[in-house]
């Protein structure tokens, strides 16, 4: 009898920690998933310039047209639909795109009032108090989300920057 009782208690610890790997498989799985398609969302994003700017060696940001570029992208590489709401398991809630700054050649920094040049040392500080802090070399389109990624534990924030080096 005894045998038998460590064997179920082996056989439950066991299937304990099959269900624990599945589930960090699944987590890591949608982490990954996200990260995948917001990257390639802001490089989407960032092919929106004004060509004839473009020609003259300037880069500048075609927003409407980048932000368009961008949600379709989300939106062809996650199960969401047009509100950034999941039609899968792979989310618990909706995408929260929290900011999209376009830094082109036009860009005034929101700090100092004044045209930025690059490179430039952009930070920025997320709503939990933690700072961001990247150095930028080029025009670039910075994209802030938050996302509840099944077995994540609540919402985590992605900063995504794609940029032009010059």
């Amino acid at each position: 009898m005894e045998k038998l009782l460590i064997f179920l208690m082996i056989l439950a610890s066991s299937f304990i920690l099959w269900a624990k790997d599945i589930e960090i498989f699944v987590m890591d799985r949608g982490y990954r998933t996200v990260q995948y398609a917001l990257e390639h969302a802001v490089h989407d994003a960032t092919l929106q310039v004004d060509i004839e700017e473009a020609s003259a060696g300037r880069i500048k940001f075609l927003e409407s047209n980048a932000e368009t570029a961008l949600l379709n992208t989300i939106q062809k590489n996650i199960p969401v639909d047009s509100l950034l709401r999941p039609t899968s398991n792979l989310l618990e809630g909706p995408l929260r795109i929290k900011e999209i700054i376009y830094m082109d050649h036009d860009y005034i920094d929101p700090e100092t009032s004044l045209s930025i040049s690059f490179p430039a040392v952009w930070s920025h500080t997320l709503e939990d108090g933690t700072e961001f802090t990247r150095p930028i070399f080029g025009p670039s389109i910075v994209l802030i989300v938050d996302v509840d990624v099944k077995g994540g534990g609540g919402y985590t924030p992605f900063i995504v920057i794609q940029e032009y080096k010059i």
